[in-house]
């Protein structure tokens, strides 16, 4: 809630028409500032005695503010409506805003007198301030006089109002969390579609121009090969098309698991293979450790586990100084089924405290608007975590200190040996 503003959460008309209509009723000036004790509005009620004369002297002005300030303060160390004499020698009173345990400003009233007019010090007050010491003490003379249970009850007042105030800025503090969240969303996924579509165009570019010169040249090798790469990033651009359709589905509510048997291991290899020749990261080196524990077919959604994994090794390829990845997979039995854990690891160096707490955080929060930076991942992250708790498994990031970065996903399978 840091650099949280009143004016921010609640409209400054808003607040100038609460606080005409409180000195009305209370008969007293009222003025609400900032967390600072700045003003945010114009004083309602204000005595000239302050508003002509202290407010307009700078140093008078700038203890008004101090004033305001630590009176709010006071009373939000005391629990109750704070009482008190300014600088000047009048009696107000206030009351903190809150957002929640953060304090953004509060509500001032007052400027009165409740004990007889002591006008030496009226005058010493306007010697300070280098304002005429006669025109000063006969304004103060115009300063309304109340009696102090009077004053004690419009705090009282006041402080229902500042209550109020604090939840109405909560309220508007969570739809303005909320709109900001859209509005990412939106970008991250606006950014996507501009990134598919600049791929498609690169991919498309690609492949045209190396069947052209295949041709033009009758390199049949040539030929095989661009068969081979439009083959390989032909079903990459098919998992990237489906990973749209997923997202909008997953932002609808949507999803359902298409479960079958399958080979883990020959998968496995085949997504290393796939993301290797794809993301042209033949200098990194793929080390595959599947255990015995693992059987040979097993019963689940091969496609959304290929695309969780694909994304995986998409993200640790691409972090820097990367030369190395291993997946290691094994299983363990859990109730009727086989605990599928699959760690993949990377020798980058690992990344900062930072950006791990926040992919935990927005992976176990399971909400496509919590991540920011790390949206330049791609989409595959944004639907990594929501895929692995649909297929009731868990995701969790780790990191080494200059050694590297761990995902550690966790997946009930079903085994589906066949004879």
């Amino acid at each position: 809630m840091q650099n949280v503003k009143l004016t921010d959460l609640i409209d400054s008309e808003i607040l100038q028409k609460m606080q005409d209509s409180l000195s009305n009723y209370i008969g007293m000036a009222s003025l609400i500032a900032d967390e600072n004790g700045t003003p945010v509005t114009n004083g309602s009620g204000f005595t000239e005695f302050c508003m002509n004369l202290t407010r307009k002297s700078p140093l008078g002005c700038s203890r008004c503010e101090a004033c305001d300030k630590q009176g709010a303060l006071e009373t939000l160390k005391n629990g109750k409506p704070a009482v008190y004499h300014c600088h000047a020698g009048l009696v107000d009173y206030a009351a903190p805003i809150m957002l929640e345990d953060t304090f953004i400003g509060s509500i001032i009233g007052g400027q009165v007198l409740t004990d007889p007019l002591e006008e030496e010090d009226f005058r010493e007050t306007a010697r300070e301030l280098s304002i005429d010491e006669q025109t000063y003490l006969e304004a103060a003379r115009k300063v309304p006089y109340r009696e102090l249970g009077e004053v004690e009850r419009a705090a009282g007042f006041l402080s229902e109002i500042a209550s109020t105030l604090s939840a109405m800025a909560y309220t508007n503090y969570i739809a303005l969390q909320n709109s900001k969240k859209l509005e990412r969303a939106a970008h991250s996924q606006t950014a996507f579609i501009i990134d598919m579509n600049a791929n498609i165009q690169r991919d498309m570019m690609h492949w045209i121009e190396s069947a052209r010169q295949a041709v033009y040249n009758q390199d049949y090798t040539s030929m095989f090969n661009t068969l081979d790469d439009i083959t390989i990033r032909g079903t990459e651009l098919l998992s990237s098309l489906k990973d749209t359709v997923e997202y909008a589905r997953m932002n609808e509510g949507e999803i359902e698991l298409s479960e079958t048997e399958y080979n883990f291991k020959v998968l496995l290899k085949s997504i290393c293979k796939r993301t290797q020749k794809y993301l042209q990261a033949e200098d990194i080196t793929f080390h595959i450790h599947v255990d015995d524990s693992v059987p040979t077919y097993l019963l689940g959604d091969e496609g959304r586990i290929s695309q969780v994994i694909t994304k995986v090794l998409s993200n640790v390829v691409n972090y820097p100084g990367t030369t190395e990845v291993t997946v290691t997979a094994y299983c363990k039995t859990a109730s009727y089924a086989r605990l599928l854990t699959i760690e993949v690891s990377d020798n980058s160096g690992g990344i900062t405290a930072d950006e791990l707490n926040n992919a935990n955080y927005y992976l176990v929060n399971n909400d496509f608007q919590l991540i920011e930076n790390m949206e330049a991942c791609g989409i595959g992250l944004s639907i990594i975590g929501l895929l692995i708790r649909q297929m009731s498994g868990s995701v969790k990031i780790s990191c080494m200190e200059n050694i590297g970065t761990t995902y550690t996903i966790q997946i009930p399978q079903l085994p589906a040996e066949r004879i």
